[in-house]
């Protein structure tokens, strides 16, 4: 992984997988932990001071976007997440195999379940718990319809950015693990 800048709270500091990237600009401070084959792109500010931020495998936090916590709750990412450009993950959780959407908040102690697309500008308010493989639209956010059929192309959008950074960039194009090779996408 390409040096950052490690800023720690009270001690503790970041604790990045060595196969994870951190785009430059990108703003790491406190208790964040990422795991192997995630990114997190320029301009992102994640900072766990209070609680702690965790970032699962082949998961993608975008330009520009948000990742803080609460006294009362840590913010939570599963694996094979998309987070698209300047998201807002505000203390709560994705499970495995979301999509939030470019501009999508989401607030404290709320859970998005596995499988589910947060549309874009979508805000889902504080403590709401949607069901796996929903899709949510709106301000708040409603659970329109179920998805189920959604997951594999989620999927493959999380190894498509991995793939990305890993071979299309040159940060560790021997990296191993999963590799993009055109499937759908969302």
């Amino acid at each position: 992984m390409k040096e950052y800048h490690k800023n720690t709270f009270e001690g503790i500091g970041p604790s990045f997988h060595e196969n994870s990237f951190v785009a430059s600009g990108a703003e790491i401070k406190g208790d964040v932990r990422m795991e192997e084959f995630s990114s997190v792109w320029h301009n992102v500010s994640a900072r766990g001071d209070v609680n702690f931020i965790s970032i699962g495998k082949y998961t993608n936090v975008q330009d520009n976007s948000v990742l803080h916590v609460s006294d009362d709750y840590s913010c939570v990412i599963g694996d094979y997440v998309t987070i698209g450009h300047g998201a807002i993950i505000h203390a709560c959780t994705i499970e495995d195999h979301c999509l939030i959407g470019m501009g999508a908040i989401v607030l404290d102690g709320a859970v998005i379940g596995r499988g589910s697309i947060v549309a874009a500008g979508s805000v889902v308010t504080k403590g709401t718990i949607i069901p796996p493989h929903s899709l949510v639209i709106g301000t708040p956010g409603k659970v329109v319809k179920s998805i189920e059929e959604e997951m594999e192309h989620i999927h493959a959008q999380a190894v498509k950015y991995k793939t990305l950074w890993t071979e299309g960039y040159g940060i560790l194009p021997n990296a191993g693990g999963e590799v993009y090779h055109g499937e759908e996408i969302v």
